[in-house]
């Protein structure tokens, strides 16, 4: 494949998925931008904790992972795509974020804002994580 047929292909994938999300229900779509959100903000913490470095990696990664199935097949519905990957992409972070519950209550109960902060965002992660995996699970079995 040309580089620039590979960039027309992946420009291609991107427009198809934002067409998919746009079609999506108000309410899936506000959750997605919800947890994009939440995910990317580990930027703010990645350079001195690495359960964040886990988080943004998880995001980024599920992001190149859609649009790399969109990009070379374009006939699998987005939303497929997108509840299969974070179950393959997320489980792994949950469980290890699920470990690392006593650093985070640590974090909590340190007298600096920075780490109370951190500590908070851990486990509002963790827990929409969880939520997020729940709902895609169901979506596969039902």
């Amino acid at each position: 494949m040309e580089s620039t047929s590979f960039i027309e292909a992946v420009r291609y994938a991107i427009d198809l998925r934002l067409a998919e999300v746009d079609a999506l229900p108000q309410g899936v779509q506000i959750w997605m931008t919800f947890m994009l959100s939440l995910y990317l903000s580990a930027a703010v913490f990645v350079i001195w904790k690495k359960e964040a470095r886990f988080v943004l990696a998880m995001a980024l990664s599920t992001a190149v992972l859609i649009i790399g199935v969109k990009t070379f097949f374009p006939e699998i519905h987005s939303g497929d795509i997108g509840t299969v990957v974070p179950l393959l992409l997320w489980t792994p972070v949950l469980i290890y974020l699920l470990t690392q519950h006593a650093v985070f209550v640590e974090e909590i109960k340190s007298k600096q804002a920075f780490s109370f902060i951190y500590g908070v965002w851990s486990f509002v992660v963790a827990g929409v994580l969880a939520t997020s995996l729940v709902l895609d699970l169901g979506s596969v079995l039902f």
